[in-house]
């Protein structure tokens, strides 16, 4: 929860267009809505996924909250959510993008006013090496049609 206090805090000093740092990107344009994303816990557990077969690789499963911080009046909508295992060697891992009816499937709505956390328990198809880190992108939409990305990251245990 440290984190997230100081997640808050930065999207709150935020008073210009898309800016991005280490933690994510903050979309944010005054006075404009801030929003900002991590993933709970910092490093989550990965795990070897026994219920995928792979012919050649491992299959591998996690579990975390995506956290999104709302902090304007207007609420927003996830509309799309992508994560992809990092395997440090530039390439990329396998990636699994989740549109907005599967996320309405899964979690009823997908509005976010104020903090709100979507548990998620993805299962990645075959890697070839053990993955360090998960990458993520969600697709916001607000009530007016305006869409923005937030971006987070975070290492395995």
């Amino acid at each position: 929860m440290k984190m997230l206090a100081i997640v808050v805090a930065t999207v709150a000093m935020a008073a210009c267009d898309r800016t991005t740092n280490s933690g994510g990107t903050l979309i944010a344009s005054a006075p404009a809505p801030t929003i900002a994303a991590q993933i709970s816990p910092l490093t989550p557990p990965l795990l070897v996924a026994t219920t995928t077969p792979c012919v050649s690789g491992i299959a591998f499963t996690t579990g975390f909250d995506l956290v999104i911080v709302q902090t304007g009046a207007v609420d927003v909508f996830v509309d799309q959510v992508t994560l992809r295992l990092i395997d440090g060697s530039g390439l990329g891992g396998p990636s699994i993008t989740i549109p907005q009816l599967q996320l309405m499937s899964m979690f009823g709505s997908t509005r976010v006013a104020g903090t709100r956390a979507f548990p998620f328990q993805p299962q990645f198809a075959c890697a070839l090496t053990r993955p360090g880190s998960i990458a993520g992108k969600v697709v916001l939409t607000d009530a007016d049609g305006i869409v923005g990305t937030v971006s987070v990251e975070a290492a395995f245990r």
